[in-house]
């Protein structure tokens, strides 16, 4: 353990031995947010044959936030102009509050760094980025893209960026996806070892994120809420509503698990050639919903928040705050802020005692979302016509 990890955790627990619970300190982390110069790759899809689409991003690493995605632009075509989708990307926070009430760590605001990594963690395709190499880039299938019957079956293939955050005894797996139909995943991954004494106490790991969406270019952005709505009433019917979230303003909407809530973000002057405006779709890919009502928790409230994008506005934390004023969200410069929960109740497959000391490591757990396309192709360009 590194003299840097030996004072962090010491003086988290002064923090709580006078607290009671491991309080957030007012870092650099929660007033700005630093703009170091972006690394920029770019990858086009087939690996293959001949180019279909691409992605280029601009990726950045820093203390606290680790890995984040500066801007991204997708490529419809060989033709086609490149166009945005992503601003600003990251983690915005890691929450994790054990289940007794103490500890209630939140890790983002501990500035922790990125570990160095090796030719192992990169695996066998992969490419160690950066100086020291935090980061890995890997190009992988991503398995059956569809089944037709008359053309047969084809494999889609992604571009994942990850880094993994050193947070004191945890380790926390940053992976951002680009695929080749123009999806982006947001993943975060838990692993490492419970805090000490705590390590068969069950506690959640809430990924808290803040995602620039700027679908081509940061103005003329809406967001809408998408549900599936099926009761008895309707007698065995069921209909789709699409609505602007919190009628058109800043502030929050919630998942229903029945009504497979989405949030739609659409560009609405820009259309495919159906006269379709071009949207992105996020999907929550989660365990549940996370809500925590200790001191300064209001953030984990709601699921979804959306704001008007400003100037140093970049701690989660703080949204409940950001929201107050209720600018409008249509056609405007927005941002998406969405919790992705992880509860992690400990077994057997993550450690044992032996003479005293526990031994062993907390096998990756995930949490995250999708951000899907809708209507931002003609046509895909991947099925052959």
């Amino acid at each position: 353990m590194t003299i840097a990890r030996i004072v962090v955790l010491m003086l988290m627990g002064v923090v709580m031995a006078l607290t009671g619970f491991a309080a957030a300190p007012e870092s650099e982390v929660q007033k700005k947010a630093p703009a170091p110069p972006p690394n920029e790759i770019i990858q086009t899809f087939p690996t293959a044959g001949g180019m279909k689409t691409a992605w280029a991003v601009r990726w950045a690493t820093s203390s606290g936030f680790g890995l984040t995605i500066q801007n991204a632009w997708f490529k419809r075509g060989p033709k086609e102009p490149w166009m945005q989708v992503l601003g600003d990307a990251r983690l915005s926070e890691m929450f994790v509050p054990y289940h007794s009430g103490s500890p209630r760590f939140w890790d983002v605001s501990y500035n922790f760094s990125l570990i160095t990594l090796n030719k192992a963690a990169a695996g066998r395709d992969g490419t160690l980025l950066g100086k020291p190499p935090v980061v890995v880039k890997e190009v992988k299938d991503r398995g059956v893209m569809w089944v037709d019957t008359d053309t047969g079956v084809r494999r889609g293939e992604k571009l994942l960026l990850w880094g993994c955050l050193d947070a004191a005894n945890y380790r926390y797996l940053i992976e951002y996806g680009f695929h080749d139909d123009g999806a982006i995943t947001f993943r975060v991954g838990s692993t490492g070892r419970n805090y000490s004494t705590r390590e068969f106490e069950g506690h959640m790991h809430n990924g808290l994120w803040r995602v620039d969406v700027n679908l081509d270019g940061p103005k003329n952005n809406s967001v809408y809420v998408k549900e599936h709505i099926e009761t008895p009433k309707l007698a065995g019917k069921a209909s789709t509503i699409i609505r602007p979230f919190n009628k058109g303003k800043e502030g929050f909407e919630d998942w229903n698990a029945e009504r497979f809530t989405t949030l739609n973000i659409t560009n609405e002057t820009r259309k495919n050639i159906r006269k379709m405006p071009i949207s992105y779709d996020l999907v929550p890919w989660r365990m549940g919903n996370a809500r925590h009502y200790g001191e300064k928790e209001e953030c984990t409230h709601h699921d979804f928040w959306v704001t008007v994008n400003r100037k140093d506005e970049w701690y989660y934390p703080k949204v409940q705050e950001y929201v107050k004023n209720g600018e409008k969200i249509m056609n405007a410069d927005v941002v998406i802020w969405h919790s992705s929960a992880c509860h992690h109740e400990p077994r057997s497959e993550d450690g044992e005692f032996r003479k005293g000391n526990f031994v062993g490591t907390t096998p990756v757990a995930w949490s995250g979302f999708d951000l899907r396309p809708r209507n931002v192709f003609d046509r895909t360009p991947h099925f052959p016509y």
